[in-house]
């Protein structure tokens, strides 16, 4: 009787170790897992001296929201300047539009000298041919429509310098685009002073303070943008044979254990960890032992309904533990 116990005891341990198998087959999991979300690094667009921050450190912003503001006098002058100089292009434009005028008119003055020299010319001709003027006229009607033939050739010529260098009319005119570009550019200068936030979240390390020094293009703080989070878990290479994008998942936090999160496989690394480190393995020095790798596996969380009142937030780094229920 104790020999068919025990034989049944063994049986029924096997039985709940092969069933404990099979849900460990089936339910992967893994504990190096972590909380992440989007961190954008906030840096001014123009250099100069901050005259005023609006956040300080974990502060909420929303999109467009005033973070923090640059001296703008320098930007202002320069957009003044700018404006300056805009505003004399558009004068010099309207000085050579009527340097063309100029040039159009007398162009036509002397197309009617030609004619009236041409007309002389065709009666002189006529007179001369019945020697009825005297060969001096004939001569002088001849070289006045010469003159004014080279007169005529001269003031299109003035007119086509006059039109090349003026360029087209208006705000189309070269030199007034350039001038308008010019300030253009010197008014985004200006509005760059004024830094806002691109997204909304949260501010992280930020010790910004008025009367700093900031440079064009380097990271004064972070913002860790709210709406988007996922887990990075880290599954063993081993766990990796039957997972697919799609699967859902069950993710609990260390720092809220009460708490279950929902969530599905969005993709799986296509590399370990190792090989993208700052110092990959070498295997084949000679010192080779085969270790288990692990490859990163981004899961989507689901949209949250047990804290409406945001009193458990997600933090970015929290730890994890993330199990896929790959079933087929």
């Amino acid at each position: 009787m104790r020999m068919l116990l025990l034989v049944a005891l063994c049986l029924g341990i096997a039985y709940g170790l092969r069933l404990y198998w099979e849900y460990r087959e089936l339910h992967p999991s893994t504990d190096d897992a972590y909380v992440q979300a989007h961190v954008i690094d906030i840096a001014a667009r123009v250099s100069g001296p901050v005259v005023a921050v609006h956040v300080v450190e974990n502060d909420y912003v929303e999109a467009g929201q005033a973070l923090f503001e640059i001296d703008p006098s320098t930007f202002a002058a320069a957009v003044d300047s700018a404006r300056a100089r805009y505003d004399m292009a558009a004068q010099d434009t309207g000085a050579s539009d009527a340097e063309v005028s100029v040039a159009r008119s007398t162009l036509e003055e002397r197309k009617v000298t030609l004619a009236r020299a041409r007309r002389n010319l065709e009666r002189a001709t006529t007179l001369a041919a019945s020697n009825l003027i005297a060969e001096a006229a004939f001569d002088d009607a001849q070289a006045t429509a010469a003159e004014a033939e080279a007169a005529v050739a001269s003031a299109r010529a003035d007119l086509r310098r006059a039109e090349s260098e003026f360029g087209a009319r208006g705000d189309q005119n070269a030199r007034v685009r350039a001038a308008a570009a010019a300030l253009t550019a010197a008014e985004l200068e200006l509005s760059f002073t004024r830094v806002v936030a691109p997204v909304s979240g949260w501010i992280s390390n930020c010790d910004l303070r008025g009367g700093a020094m900031v440079i064009a293009e380097r990271p004064q703080f972070s913002i860790v943008q709210d709406g988007q989070w996922w887990v990075e878990a880290n599954f063993k290479e081993t766990e990796l044979s039957h997972m697919r994008p799609g699967q859902p998942a069950r993710i609990t936090l260390d720092m809220y254990p009460d708490v279950e999160l929902n969530g599905e496989v969005e993709s799986l690394g296509a590399g370990s960890g190792a090989v993208f480190s700052l110092l990959p393995p070498e295997n084949a020095t000679g010192n080779w032992v085969k270790v288990t790798q692990r490859f990163p596996v981004r899961i989507r969380l689901a949209p949250r309904h047990d804290d409406p009142d945001n009193l458990r937030p997600l933090r970015v780094g929290a730890s994890a533990t993330v199990t896929v229920d790959v079933e087929p």
